[in-house]
Formats: structure tokens, C-alpha cells, sequence
């Protein structure tokens, strides 16, 4: 495997921070680029310094709202040689609601934010980075669904719909993606990974009840932990076969087995 550039959206997050380290350690990635958002700019920063130290290469680290378009076209238009050439996309910026709220009481911009982020910034990035992968003929894209796109979870919907749209769109991607109409199709995957409850600072919105439920129903037992997420990105994005595209590989501990 020749050296690969890597691009990470919500990079300083719980599953991103961890997807991030692990990439860094890697010695099949060229160049390494984080994305998040202006709130968590001196993480970034600091995360960015930490793991070039680490890689003894630069990390750079950028602040983009992936719900803006003009915040996109200006990440690509930074005079950065590598931006233009990505191969590996790891889309994991998400967000959920404060509190399990029935559809009847939600209220309209946070239905409205949730599906921005979740469904249409990972979209966006698709979107952007594609074409680039097209061009070279080669591509890994793995988004960041959610086993709550894989079952009823009431109190939970619009973050479950938004996720079930991620898994959609993975799928549809996968067969669209390598079309090439002059000669044989892109190497180009696009897969996604549905986490069960990570232990993350996202997982401490949830109640205790809903926490122990899970732990009750999981033969593992215990929450995930961000690190086992981000070993399936990994190896979905750089140790997978061709042939692994178009899937969603549950992290759940067995939760819906």
C-alpha cells in the first residue's frame, strides 16, 4: 500500500480523537488533516501539535463548518498541494439532542441542526472529496452511523433518522462512486461503521437507565470504547479488500445480535 493522505471531520470528538491518533501512528499515512469546529479550535490546535510530534510530520488541523458550503470551498482552496489529492476520508463529526424528546415536543431547529450536521455534513464532504478520488482513481470513504439507525429508538428519532440517512447514502454511494464510463470502475469504497453507545462525552447526555439497558442487552457487557471504533475505520479504510464496500460494520458488542 503506497502512503495515503487522510482527512477526519470531527476530529477531536471521542470516536475522531481516537480515529486520529491511530492514523497518526500509522506508517502508511502520508499526510494527516483534522477538521472541527471553531468551539473546539485550541483542541485542535493542541491535538494537531501533539500529533505531529507523534508522527514527527506536520497534522494539520483545520476549523470548517461542514454545514456551510462556502466553509468547504474555502478548505479546498487553501494553497495546501496534499488537500487537493485525498484518500481516505473518515467522515465522524455528528452531534445528538440534549435529551430523549418525543417527536410531538421537538423542537423544529434542533430537528433542523441534528440532520445539517449529521446527514448533510457528511454529504458535503462527499460530495467535495469525491471528484478528487474519481480523478486519481482511487478512494476510501467510512462514515460514522449508529445503531440507533438500525432500530426503533423512540424518544431518539430525528438523531436515528439522520443516521439511517448516513447509512442510506453510504450505500447508494458505494455502487455510484466507481462508475467510470471509459474503462474499469475507480477503486473506490465507501463503507460505514453503526457504534453502539461509546463511551464518550456524548454518551454522558443519556441516562443512567439507558446506559445500564445497553450494558444488560450487550454480551460484552460494557460501553465501546472509541479506540474499538476506531480500529474498524481503520481497517475499513486501509486494510479492507475492494471488495468490502457498500456495508455497515456494527460496533455494538453484540447489542443487536
Amino acid at each position: 500500500m503506497s502512503k495515503k493522505t487522510v482527512l477526519i471531520t470531527g476530529a477531536i470528538g471521542g470516536i475522531g480523537l481516537a480515529a486520529a491518533t491511530l492514523f497518526a501512528r500509522s506508517k502508511n499515512i502520508e499526510n494527516l488533516f483534522l477538521i472541527d469546529t471553531i468551539s473546539r479550535v485550541s483542541d485542535l490546535v493542541s491535538m494537531s501539535n501533539k500529533l505531529t510530534l507523534l508522527r514527527k510530520r506536520r497534522v494539520n488541523g483545520f476549523v470548517c463548518d461542514i454545514t456551510r458550503q462556502s466553509d468547504i470551498n474555502g478548505l479546498f482552496d487553501k494553497p495546501i498541494p496534499e488537500l487537493t489529492n485525498i484518500d481516505i476520508l473518515i467522515n465522524v463529526a455528528g452531534i445528538a439532542p440534549a435529551n430523549m424528546t418525543p417527536l410531538v415536543k421537538t423542537d423544529i431547529s434542533a430537528v433542523r441542526k441534528i440532520m445539517d450536521v449529521n446527514f448533510w455534513g457528511t454529504l458535503n464532504m462527499c460530495k467535495a472529496v469525491l471528484p478528487l478520488m474519481q480523478a486519481n482513481g482511487y478512494g476510501r470513504i467510512v462514515n460514522v452511523s449508529s445503531i440507533s439507525a438500525l432500530m426503533a429508538d423512540p424518544g431518539n428519532l430525528v438523531y436515528s433518522a439522520s443516521k439511517a440517512a448516513v447509512i442510506q447514502l453510504t450505500r447508494a454511494l458505494a455502487k455510484e462512486a466507481p462508475f467510470n464510463k471509459i474503462g474499469p470502475p475507480h477503486d473506490i469504497t465507501v463503507n460505514a461503521v453503526a457504534p453502539g453507545i461509546v463511551d464518550t462525552p456524548m454518551a454522558k447526555q443519556l441516562s443512567e437507565k439507558m446506559i445500564e439497558n445497553f450494558k444488560a442487552a450487550a454480551p460484552l457487557g460494557r460501553l465501546i470504547t472509541p479506540e474499538e471504533v476506531a480500529e474498524v475505520i481503520y481497517w475499513l479504510a486501509a486494510e479492507a479488500p475492494q471488495s468490502v464496500t457498500g456495508t455497515v460494520v456494527r460496533v455494538d458488542g453484540g447489542f443487536l445480535a
